[in-house]
């Protein structure tokens, strides 16, 4: 669900600021100093930091659906906010507010997230999500403790939330379908397994049982599918 979120974000930006995609980067990374010291190009940071319980908007009557005329009394949706901090990355301060500026500018557009404009599970919210930009929260932390912790120099971003609908009933039915990566290289001590001098990194998107032979060998590793093996 979240990752639909950040694609339906990810799709204002560029449309709504007129971002050439060939141009400037969308990242949802974390931007710690390790992450911005890779950076190749101008690049719109959004990073997602913060999810919890939107309080106000608890509903605990239960409600009514009715299916084949019988009525089934259930909870509603429990409300959730996600809230993220945007900040701009250049080579030049002018830049980088440009950049800043663009991004504000088009998610102001969006006051309310419509469902049938959004990316994946999203269009089966049974709401529309509202999109607070800029607003002062009451449960914000210090931006220069968030700095510190990210061990990056502070930079000038905004905040926006977006509150998202949880069935508190919802169960999983697929498995669990993460990225997983494959490198292959020189190595100056094999018996180490790790890459020295990099060739080649082979991406693979789905679960580790169907992974192309040679390629990636699953494990028992947990949720995550724990550390990944090189051949």
């Amino acid at each position: 669900m979240i990752q639909d979120l950040d694609k339906t974000i990810e799709k204002i930006l560029y449309d709504k600021g007129r971002l050439g995609r060939n141009d400037i980067d969308v990242s949802f990374d974390q931007p710690n100093g390790e992450w911005s010291a890779r950076l190749a190009r101008p690049t719109l940071n959004v990073w997602g930091f913060d999810l919890r319980e939107n309080m106000k908007l608890r509903n605990m009557t239960l409600g009514t659906e009715r299916e084949n005329g019988i009525g089934t009394r259930r909870r509603m949706s429990l409300r959730y906010d996600i809230t993220y901090l945007v900040t701009a990355w250049a080579r030049k301060v002018e830049d980088e507010h440009q950049l800043l500026w663009r991004g504000l500018g088009a998610l102001v557009q969006i006051p309310l997230l419509k469902r049938d404009e959004c990316e994946g599970a999203l269009r089966e919210q049974p709401y529309d999500m509202p999109l607070l930009v800029g607003t002062i929260g009451e449960r914000l932390p210090n931006t220069s403790d968030l700095w510190s912790v990210l061990n990056n120099q502070m930079r000038m971003g905004f905040t926006f939330i977006v509150t998202l609908a949880v069935d508190p009933l919802m169960s999983f039915e697929a498995p669990l379908v993460l990225e997983r990566t494959a490198r292959f290289g020189q190595s100056l001590e094999p018996v180490n397994r790790e890459i020295d001098v990099p060739d080649v990194d082979l991406v693979y998107r789905g679960r580790p049982e169907d992974a192309p032979p040679g390629v990636l060998a699953p494990d028992d590793g947990g949720a995550d599918g724990g550390k990944k093996k090189r051949r």
